[in-house]
């Protein structure tokens, strides 16, 4: 876990040191992959309830390209509202959507920029900031799925609301997330039929197994204080945790379709640890993805290059290169 100072911080110190430090690119081959029907038993599980919210939206940036709202969607019962960062470009018709689910201790930093960047070349990108669930050590386990399913079910809620505003096209939709954000990313691409390209950064599974091994400071004091206060061993909590999380991309895998997936995968990553990356890239059937020879937040520093091949995906998939090109945009900005 890292602040959005800590990030900001090491920006200056390491970004030079990320961006050159060289990435390869794999390409699929072969016949694609097709993802196998969703059972009817996890359909059920994320099914949710359509809101009829009360939306209060306020532009707080106006752009040249694009202008940025701060979205609120409250429902009467409902806990906690959820909350977008919506930015719109100017370009008239229809465009397309990525919907964006941030890192796991910030709802803008790293995401924020590559929203811009997405905005400048055409595309509406939404921030779905992340619910504000407090981990109980002492609590349930069931409580670490909870919070994952929560995530997916937002998410899908926030999507309802966004296809219906004038300007987004609801048959070029994406998703796009970085860690813990990625981790949600994957889980909705086995389950939301509406997203159709997805963009998976830094994640990996079987999410116990990352949980459990993970360098990250506040996954290690989780974990202990979960192990402490259940009385159980490390292995103990794996062996539950496995059982109890559903909502894990490795489990999901099989239900989203190759071809339509990018990852960034780093080769030295500590806190979502490289073997449980390439565990999840094998899982999805090994999809289209670049690795970086970097850790987990140098990679994230490493993104300007990496949003080439992501424009040239999200491109390719919408098949509706804008004038000028897109990515030739992104390398401007680069």
């Amino acid at each position: 876990m890292v602040s959005g100072m800590k990030i900001t911080g090491m920006i200056a110190v390491l970004a030079a040191l990320a961006t050159g430090a060289g990435c390869a690119s794999y390409q699929t081959s072969g016949s694609p992959r097709a993802a196998l029907p969703l059972p009817p038993e996890i359909q059920q599980y994320y099914l949710y309830l359509s809101l009829e919210p009360a939306m209060t939206a306020r532009t707080t940036e106006r752009h040249p390209d694009y202008s940025v709202k701060d979205v609120t969607l409250s429902e009467p019962g409902v806990s906690e509202p959820i909350e977008i960062i919506w930015f719109a470009p100017k370009l008239p018709g229809r465009r397309p959507l990525i919907l964006i689910s941030p890192i796991r201790d910030s709802d803008t930093v790293v995401v924020d920029d590559c929203a811009r960047v997405f905005a400048s070349c055409g595309y509406h990108a939404a921030i779905v900031k992340r619910a504000h669930s407090k981990f109980d050590p002492d609590g349930p386990l069931s409580q670490v799925e909870d919070t994952l399913h929560t995530a997916v079910i937002r998410h899908r809620q926030a999507l309802d609301w966004l296809l219906q505003q004038p300007g987004v096209d609801p048959n070029r939709v994406a998703s796009f997330g970085i860690s813990y954000g990625a981790i949600i990313d994957a889980a909705l691409a086995a389950v939301e039929p509406r997203v159709k390209v997805h963009v998976i950064d830094l994640a990996g599974g079987p999410l116990a197994g990352v949980m459990r091994s993970s360098y990250e400071l506040g996954l290690r004091r989780d974990w202990n204080c979960i192990r402490r206060g259940h009385d159980l061993t490390s292995k103990q909590v794996y062996e539950d945790l496995q059982n109890i999380i559903r909502t894990d991309p490795v489990k999901l895998a099989p239900y989203v379709p190759r071809d339509d997936v990018l990852m960034l995968i780093a080769r030295f990553d500590h806190s979502v640890p490289t073997r449980y990356q390439l565990r999840l890239w094998q899982a999805l059937g090994k999809p289209r993805a670049d690795f970086v020879l970097l850790g987990h937040y140098t990679s994230i520093l490493a993104l300007p290059a990496h949003r080439l091949s992501i424009m040239k995906f999200f491109e390719e998939k919408f098949a509706e290169p804008t004038q000028p090109s897109v990515t030739g945009a992104v390398q401007a900005k680069r």
